[in-house]
């Protein structure tokens, strides 16, 4: 998965909240760069961003929001739950097809982390080694990562505004 930071990666987070319903997130990630589609309960919006600004599309009103970006860097938080997976669970191989690993990951009691979900469940690519899904229900929500996958070009996290001429902008910055 190293190879995300030089290359690029896709995937999307999927979040079931009680009350809220299911948020769907399609990310795409390279370097500092970052467009994320989000889908949720009667709405949707695009955003992108670099390094110092965040652009936001929302397509009920038709409206692009520009921003000073509030964090340095890309946020590829969604993909710590893959940084060091072994630590704080004990995995176990729960079955083998020909073309992935399923893996069941269950938190040990050393583990002292109450935002750690007592159980993920991780499948993995025999022919990429890179993950497929990850699954996991940590506090109130549950969670997937899927479709996790290398190779991003620049221009589909760049936002361009020629793409939304009707749009009305607004400028925060």
């Amino acid at each position: 998965m190293d190879r995300g930071d030089t290359e690029g990666f896709s995937m999307d987070f999927n979040m079931k909240i009680p009350i809220v319903g299911t948020v769907y997130s399609h990310n795409m990630v390279l370097g500092d760069k970052m467009k994320t589609q989000l889908t949720g309960k009667d709405k949707s919006s695009t955003s992108w961003s670099d390094a110092t600004t965040k652009w936001t599309y929302d397509s009920r009103s038709g409206e692009i929001t520009i921003e000073n970006k509030t964090s340095s860097g890309s946020d590829n938080s969604d993909t710590k739950a893959f940084d060091n997976i072994a630590d704080g669970y004990r995995l176990t191989l729960k079955k083998e097809t020909a073309d992935a690993w399923y893996i069941v990951c269950k938190k040990l009691k050393s583990n002292k982390n109450k935002d750690d979900a007592r159980k993920m469940e991780l499948t993995v690519s025999k022919a990429t080694y890179l993950p497929i899904c990850l699954r996991a229900k940590a506090s109130l929500f549950t969670f997937s990562i899927e479709n996790y996958a290398l190779g991003v070009t620049e221009e589909s996290v760049t936002f361009d505004p020629a793409a939304y001429p009707n749009a009305n902008i607004i400028d925060k910055r």
